[in-house]
Order: C-alpha cells, then structure tokens, then sequence
C-alpha cells in the first residue's frame, strides 16, 4: 500500500464490519455492534493482539438475546475485542428514572460509519446518540500511514438539560497467543487494588486489599507480582484496579511472539485502570474453565460495579449540559528488543515507544 491507510467494507460472523489497513497494521471494527474493535492483527508477524473466545461470536441474525438480566445479555454477544463503556461500568443500575445496563449503552448500541479520505488516506468517522441517557458520541479512527499505530479521538456530548454523572472506560482484551505465560505489564502507578468480589476459591490475591503496584496481597498469604502474565493452567480469576498513575500509558510485551502492545491517554480523563485477569479460573457462565484473557482497560472510575458505586466513591466524572469531553487513545504494536520484556520507559500521546 506504499505507506497509505485503506479502508474496505468486511462481515465478521454476518456482522458488517470495516477493516482499515496499512502495510504494519490492520483493524477490523464492527459499527453496528458498539463500535467494537473486533481485530487488531500485526501485520509483520500475522497475530492478532486481541481476545478470541473459544465460542464464536453470534451472528448478525441472532443479535438480539433472550436474557432477562442486563449482564447476561451482555455475555451472550461477548466473544473478545474492544469495547467502549459508557455511561456504565459494571453492575447494571438506575440512575436519574433510567436502567443503564451492564457496561453501558454504548457498548451495545449501533454506530453509523462513514468513511473520511485525506492526505494520509482513509478514515472511520463513527457516531451514536445513546436512547436512554442524552449523550451523543463521536469517533475517528486512524492509523499512522508509515507505523503500527492506531488513534482513536472519541467524544461524549450532555445533550440534556442537567448536569450527569458517568462512568467512561475502554476495554480492551488480550488473548492467545499474544497472552502467554511470561507476558509483562508495565504501568507508570503506585497503587494496585484487588476487588472485593474477588473469589477466594479461584483468585490469586487478597479482595479488597490495596498494596504497591505491581504487588498483590495473595490470597494464601505472601505477595503476587500482578504484572506478570502466568499461563492458562494456573486457572485462577482476578479483578483489581491499578491506582495512581502519573501518566495515562502501559506497555504489555510478549516474548513468546516478540512483539508488544503501547497504550497511550490523557491520565486527566481517564486516570485508572481496570486489570481484568481471567486465566481460565471462572467457573461459572460464559467461562467454564476455558477462558484465557487479560483486559488492561483505561477507565475514568472504579470501582467496576456501576455508576451509583462511584458516585458514592468520588470517581464518577460529572458533564455539563452542551459540554462536550474528549479523549484521544493511541496504541502501537512494537517489536520486542533483544533485551526482553520489562524494558519500556514510556508511551507518548501519539504512541511512540520509548525504551530504557
């Protein structure tokens, strides 16, 4: 493609899907499905960074589930990639007369897609207007012409008349066989907070126990380094929180395939992030001991059980009526140096990989 992005129309599953590509990078995102980002696939090396479940991902015909209850419904179309939470997180709740279901509206509602061209070639212009809370929502996507980069510049509007809480995150999961036994998170924060919902039957650390990152109170006693990836057979499930970052960027490297994932944001806007850590310990729907994923998923609040939660905690963040909030995301697939993993000294808000 000689250093020029191209987009071209696609299906996953029945699903109408747009894939946008250069000669390092291609992705795949699914508008009518959230806006989800179904594939981000290193060119170099063919892997696909994101999360596959072992079941497939249901069709465009039956997008509509049969569950009662929000969550439920939620899993019942969850099968990997990348989705935008908002205006929820977590536990389904009511707020100002209206149910925001799990992880928010705009995981699930359908985006309209257009495709931009320019001088670097195309762009996805993507947009929703949510129907339960009045927020409108805006996105580009693009990828440097001459890198593995991606940049996402996503925008909430309060189209309403009063001020509103919400809950803003993105949530992107990693599988095999980019995830492997080994695999190494660095992150600019002090803090690491396990869940209180954290299982003692499967969890490797303590619920509730706040300790200084990357550590872990474990959950039998002495410290686990959560940063480090072990492999599907320790069949164990985590959820914690990674607290008081200095800068919105983390760095996840792979020595098994010799490639790594930069993450950069504005640490002012989304200051936290959730550490999702399913390495085939949940037990119970849609997991049945077979799922092997890790989110690392920049959030504006935690904790991760809805919005009422962090009212309550001081995290929610809170928009005007006609105020428009913005984040610019930006992720980089880079090749591991000789040296290892654990060596990565930042990522720059236009995803440039800096090494020790």
């Amino acid at each position: 493609m000689d250093g020029t992005v191209e987009a071209t129309a696609t299906t996953v599953n029945g699903w109408p899907a747009m894939r946008l590509a250069n000669d390092a990078i291609e992705v795949v995102t699914i508008p009518e499905k959230g806006a989800e980002i179904w594939s981000i696939i290193d060119r170099r090396t063919g892997v696909d960074v994101l999360w596959k479940a072992p079941w497939p991902l249901r069709t465009h015909a039956l997008s509509t589930s049969t569950a009662g209850a929000s969550q439920v419904a939620w899993l019942d179309h969850y099968a990997g990639g990348w989705q935008v939470l908002f205006p929820n997180g977590g536990d389904a709740v009511t707020y100002q007369g209206a149910d925001l279901g799990f992880h928010g509206e705009a995981s699930v509602a359908p985006w309209d897609c257009e495709v931009a061209e320019g001088p670097d070639g195309a762009t996805l212009d993507l947009s929703t207007e949510l129907r339960r809370s009045p927020f409108s929502m805006r996105r580009r996507m693009s990828l440097d012409p001459s890198a593995a980069t991606l940049r996402i510049t996503e925008s909430v509007k309060n189209c309403g008349s009063d001020r509103l809480a919400y809950m803003w995150g993105h949530h992107p999961a990693y599988g095999a066989p980019f995830l492997g036994e080994g695999a190494r998170l660095t992150a600019p924060a002090a803090t690491y907070l396990a869940d209180v919902a954290n299982d003692p039957k499967t969890s490797r650390v303590a619920p509730s126990v706040r300790a200084e990152w990357p550590l872990a109170h474990g959950a039998t006693g002495g410290t686990v380094d959560v940063s480090i990836v072990p492999g599907p057979t320790s069949g164990t499930a985590d959820m914690g929180y990674v607290l008081d970052l200095t800068d919105g960027w983390y760095a996840l490297e792979s020595p098994a395939t010799g490639i790594g994932v930069g993450l950069s944001w504005p640490v002012d806007v989304l200051p936290c992030l959730w550490l999702w850590q399913e390495f085939c310990g949940g037990r119970d729907y849609p997991w049945y001991g077979r799922a092997y994923v890790m989110g690392v998923e920049p959030h504006s609040s935690w904790p991760g059980h809805g919005l009422l939660g962090a009212i309550e905690a001081g995290t929610a963040r809170w928009i005007e009526p006609g105020e428009t909030h913005e984040v610019t995301i930006a992720l980089t697939v880079f090749t591991l140096p000789d040296a290892g993993p654990g060596h990565v000294a930042s990522v720059s808000p236009s995803g440039i990989i800096s090494f020790r």
